[in-house]
């Protein structure tokens, strides 16, 4: 089920677009700098399920006559406009009861449905305790698991479940029928008790603004454990916002989301890397210099280039890798004009692996491409024509061994076998899987793509790195190999990071 939603001039946000797949059982986190838009969105999601939302949480100014979210529910599409006489955002499209129990938001303090419960404890705190004393509980050992992991204490071993109408409530028992109710425990505790009820309450999505609050670093790094946990085993998809780079650096790239202003005063909400999001959220002043990277492994050769290969350094330099040749390059232009890492655009350069050199974002100024078309590549073009590593262990690493060979060599040598086609093909109706279409590709004996080569000289890279050599080795190696072009290279990174880089210095370089 993919809700889509659309939402014009609400508070300070002209336009936004957003999508999600409630039923795929993910994560996605939305970050983006303060007042970007984070909680309005929520609150807009919210809006389809309790139509007075802006009502409630929002100033009266947030909406006006030109106010509109439009939701789509697969393809169903559901209209808010704003009612001059109720002074809200109100709909004649009726919104389906299914769907309004397959989600549930949570908003920040004070609006959160965690705050409207509190308030549903008080109300029933006798016929809590007359169950307590009769011991008409029971023990929730997962949801005591989840406390005491992600607090690593073992303060709720004697934490209980009460069932009062069918709904959860919960509390630490002590001698004498004493207990503790879940509206007194710390805010952080209360808040994953709630949420927790969310989880087991079978929706579909939950979405949680601000979902940092009230958890130190630690704890909102185990959260994320136990979200991955939750959504495999309840098939849920979590959405939420965060400012904390804790929680944003246990995702995966797919799952982090940057929201910001474009220059027609809409918002944008795109996928953006970790070091990207961190760059522009947080900064990383107090450097001279600046090179960016694509990768951690350019970063790593790059290091090792500069502290062996060129002149002692004049300026005190930071090496960032990002993640992609765009994200890269973008992030070095958007500092020419919000100025978070430096606010001279000259002490910021680029480094992208040499297969960036024919796209566009390679040739734009303070961008250079090391001249290997990767590492990692360059280290399997090196192991197959056999000047590095044994080449007997190189094919017992590597199936397709054959087919790089003759990508390598221009070549096509491989011939189908209609017997794993068939067993491919069949395997594939039951379990789509990127590596099952990768070895259907082989047994129909079509050639190796540069994709092909790429993911395998990154497994060759890891491969040696863990078993038989460092990475400095194979950093060495690559150079001396390409030693001539390196020299070039190495002059403009010494440009660079140096004072002053005499003509003289060339043949210093690498010798």
């Amino acid at each position: 089920m993919k809700l889509e939603i659309s939402i014009q001039n609400v508070q300070h946000i002209k336009k936004m677009d957003f999508s999600v797949d409630l039923a795929g059982k993910s994560l996605v986190c939305i970050t983006g700098k303060n007042g970007s838009g984070k909680t309005i969105l929520i609150k807009a999601i919210k809006n389809l399920i309790s139509a007075d939302t802006f009502q409630k949480t929002s100033s009266a100014r947030s909406i006006s006559i030109n106010s509109e979210i439009r939701y789509k529910i697969d393809g169903n599409e559901i209209v808010f406009k704003y009612d001059q006489d109720k002074k809200m955002l109100d709909s004649r499209d009726s919104v389906p009861n299914a769907l309004r129990k397959k989600i549930f938001i949570e908003l920040p303090i004070p609006h959160g449905e965690r705050f409207n419960f509190f308030k549903k404890i008080g109300e029933i705190d006798s016929n809590l305790r007359a169950q307590i004393v009769l011991q008409r509980y029971t023990k929730p050992d997962e949801l005591i698991n989840f406390l005491e992991s992600i607090y690593t204490t073992k303060k709720f071993e004697n934490l209980v479940e009460v069932r009062i109408r069918n709904i959860p409530y919960y509390a630490i028992t002590f001698d004498d029928n004493y207990y503790l109710r879940e509206d007194f425990f710390s805010s952080g505790e209360y808040f994953l008790v709630s949420l927790y009820r969310q989880i087991i309450s079978g929706h579909m999505a939950i979405f949680i603004d601000e979902i940092d609050i009230s958890l130190d670093a630690a704890a909102q790094v185990r959260l994320m454990e136990w979200l991955r946990k939750f959504k495999e085993k309840f098939h849920t998809t979590f959405v939420f916002t965060t400012h904390s780079l804790a929680m944003m650096r246990m995702l995966e790239p797919d799952e982090l989301f940057y929201m910001e202003k474009q220059d027609d005063d809409s918002l944008s909400i795109e996928k953006r890397s970790y070091a990207f999001i961190k760059s522009t959220l947080f900064g990383f002043n107090g450097w001279d210099k600046y090179i960016l990277t694509e990768d951690d492994v350019l970063k790593d050769f790059i290091e090792y280039l500069i502290s062996k290969h060129c002149k002692v350094s004049f300026y005190q330099h930071k090496i960032i890798y990002v993640g992609g040749g765009t994200n890269t390059t973008d992030l070095m232009r958007r500092n020419e004009v919000e100025n978070f890492l430096t606010n001279d655009s000259k002490n910021v350069i680029t480094v992208l692996d040499g297969d960036q050199r024919n796209f566009s974002h390679s040739k734009l100024d303070n961008v250079l491409c090391i001249p290997m078309e990767s590492i990692e590549k360059e280290l399997l073009y090196r192991c197959l024509l056999g000047q590095f590593w044994d080449t007997g262990k190189l094919k017992s690493l590597l199936d397709d061994y054959g087919r790089l060979l003759d990508f390598v060599n221009g070549e096509n040598n491989s011939k189908k076998n209609g017997l794993k086609i068939l067993l491919y093909k069949f395997i594939l109706k039951i379990k789509k899987s990127t590596e099952l279409r990768r070895n259907l590709s082989v047994a129909n004996g079509e050639p190796a793509k540069d994709k092909d080569f790429k993911k395998a000289g990154k497994r060759l890279f890891k491969y040696l790195v863990k078993k038989d050599f460092t990475k400095q080795d194979i950093f060495e190696f690559l150079i001396k190999k390409n030693s001539n072009e390196m020299k070039a290279f190495s002059r403009k990174i010494e440009k660079f990071i140096c004072l002053e880089v005499s003509q003289s210095d060339d043949n210093k370089i690498i010798e």
